[in-house]
């Protein structure tokens, strides 16, 4: 009789069979190398292509030293980094801002140079939601683009609670642009910002059903170019109590002016005041009522213009509606020079053509009455 086999230990033989055979298997394909480090040489030095010896850096990516290990500190340090590098005009600290405001016109005189207070000035603009139409940093010289004045809409329970639902269900018939410039200020290390505002409302031409509407322009607002001094001032650091402190100094008697015939039969505006000041003054009213100043020549007293007469037959159309205000240059201009002579305590002030001759049109005579109007 055979002998009977035990099936448990027949299974665990070849379970251990086939564990060698897996095993031997294992080290043939992966063989052990843990001990080849042993015997390994060094390699050659890596060689780096001349061009590739150095690496460069900027200061933008220097994490500076001795600063403490916080956002503070670290962004501390890096504006004094950054203030170090040539070319990065700092604005100071605006302690010693001034508002001023002669005869009807106002502006600041911010500490720092031109080129430093641009940025922010300009900044100011575009934080107020303000579309920056044209500008020109060299000249210091911004304009914005046209904005709905909302606030002239008259207010009632009705207009209340349909602007609820839909916010721009009623339209104002004014709009309003502004023009910033900055000069260097008489004092040393100085800007002298000014902003002037123009404004336009819509009107009727007849009473017709049909009738049609135009933008005609209204006069300037001193109001609306104090309260965005005052917005400035605030921008640029001055708390808002001392803002409103500066922008409240009551403005002095005004100044007076006189149109006169000169011996050669040109008209002038006699303005009763010192060059400088005439000088500013001239400047604030250009920017007011709609000339565009291509460049200006303190030393020389020349400003020069680029003027659209609103008597001259305009086109038609719904943007000729703002002929007189318009930047359109497709539109009928003529170049100009503003001539100012200093006559001692008085100003002398003439009109002149683009290559600097005296300049006897009416055109030239409705010039100067327009700066009249302002300055008598």
């Amino acid at each position: 009789m055979l002998p009977m086999h035990n099936p448990g230990r027949f299974g665990l033989s070849l379970l251990l069979i086939t564990s060698l055979s897996a095993c031997t298997w294992l080290d043939k394909t992966f063989p052990d190398k843990t001990q080849d480090y042993k015997r390994a040489e060094p390699a050659a030095a890596l060689d780096v292509p001349p061009d590739l010896n150095s690496t460069p850096t900027s200061d933008s990516l220097v994490t500076p030293s001795g600063s403490a290990a916080t956002l503070s500190g670290y962004t501390s340090a890096r504006q004094s980094l950054h203030a170090r590098q040539p070319g990065n005009a700092v604005l100071p600290a605006q302690d010693g801002l001034r508002f001023e405001r002669d005869h009807g016109h106002a502006w600041l005189v911010v500490q720092g140079e031109p080129q430093a207070v641009w940025p922010r000035a300009r900044e100011f603009w575009l934080e107020n939601g303000f579309l920056i139409a044209r500008e020109n940093p060299s000249l210091g010289t911004l304009q914005t683009d046209w904005v709905e004045n909302r606030a002239s809409i008259p207010k009632g329970p009705i207009r209340s609670l349909i602007s609820r639902v839909y916010e721009n269900a009623y339209s104002s018939a004014y709009r309003d642009r502004y023009r910033m410039r900055l000069e260097r200020g008489e004092t040393p290390g100085t800007t002298e910002v000014y902003i002037t505002q123009q404004g336009v409302e819509e009107v009727l031409v007849s009473q017709e059903v049909d009738s049609d509407t135009k933008w005609v322009p209204r006069p300037a607002d001193p109001g609306l170019e104090s309260e965005m001094l005052k917005r400035l001032m605030i921008h640029l650091g001055v708390q808002p109590a001392k803002a409103e402190q500066l922008a409240a100094t009551p403005a002095p008697a005004r100044a007076r002016a006189e149109l006169v015939q000169q011996d050669s039969g040109q008209t002038a505006l006699v303005v009763h005041r010192e060059f400088e000041k005439a000088w500013r003054d001239v400047g604030i009213v250009l920017d007011r009522v709609g000339f565009v100043v291509e460049d200006r020549n303190r030393a020389q007293g020349l400003y020069y213009v680029r003027y659209s007469d609103p008597l001259k037959e305009q086109k038609k159309g719904l943007l000729s509606k703002l002929a007189f205000w318009s930047d359109d240059e497709s539109q009928k201009v003529d170049h100009y020079q503003i001539k100012l002579s200093d006559d001692g305590t008085d100003t002398r002030v003439v009109v002149q053509n683009a290559e600097g001759q005296a300049e006897i049109s009416p055109t030239a005579v409705r010039i100067l009455n327009v700066l009249y109007d302002d300055l008598k």
